[in-house]
């Protein structure tokens, strides 16, 4: 019969691996999540991508594009992840879905990067996309996964985009991204920065896409965030 060892003699349990970081990325309504793909190699160790479609924006998904139910969808990330919270990168109306996440589960989200945000109702140039949209060939569109419909729901979403105090409820820090030579952007920015808590504006050298204009400079911005994130 074996003798058991003493209990200080007793070896260490292993100790279960720390679950890894989510950052999710969220792309703008005429993108598809593969808008990322120079984005999800770069992170920093320790943080996972997630790219997932926008709710209603998948061409098989069975309803159009709703902002609430896009933002509840990325509710259930902890619990499919097994994280306490997750932090997001969106841009243009990714960045809304990821603001009006943040304002409704605070608790849920460690940090937010907004990339051209829409906020605010869509005027002129809205109205000239979604005129050159319905002129555009369906078939143009689904060769690259976006549904028309789909787009023309999300355009008509935007034309009535009313936020409240979302930006108030947001209890994260917030980086929001404009390029340097927009100054509607910048306008926008800022003072959707200086609605946030912890909102800060930041020029980017680059155009409306910066992810894929210059994805280096990019890349080390949301680098440097989520870094910042992993120290507080």
């Amino acid at each position: 019969m074996s003798e058991s060892l003493p209990p200080f003699d007793q070896p260490d349990a292993p100790v279960p691996p720390r679950p890894e970081d989510i950052l999710v990325f969220l792309h703008d309504m005429a993108d598809t999540p593969l808008t990322w793909q120079d984005q999800v190699g770069a992170l920093p160790d320790g943080w996972r991508p997630l790219t997932p479609w926008l709710r209603g924006m998948k061409p098989i998904d069975k309803d159009v594009f709703d902002l609430q139910a896009a933002a509840d969808a990325l509710s259930v990330i902890p619990l499919e992840h097994g994280v306490e919270s997750f932090a997001m990168v969106g841009m243009g109306l990714g960045a809304t879905v990821a603001l009006r996440c943040a304002a409704d589960s605070p608790a849920l989200v460690r940090g937010l990067v907004l990339v051209n945000p829409l906020v605010a109702p869509g005027g002129r140039e809205l109205r000239r996309q979604r005129t050159a949209l319905r002129l555009m060939p369906r078939g143009r569109l689904a060769a690259q996964n976006i549904d028309k419909d789909r787009l023309l729901a999300a355009m008509d979403m935007l034309a009535t985009l009313d936020l409240g105090d979302a930006p108030e409820q947001v209890d994260c820090p917030v980086l929001v991204l404009y390029p340097e030579a927009d100054r509607a952007a910048r306008e926008v920015a800022e003072q959707l920065a200086g609605r946030l808590p912890q909102g800060t504006a930041r020029a980017i050298a680059a155009g409306a896409r910066p992810h894929q204009e210059d994805p280096e400079a990019f890349n080390a911005i949301i680098a440097d965030f989520v870094t910042s994130l992993t120290r507080a």
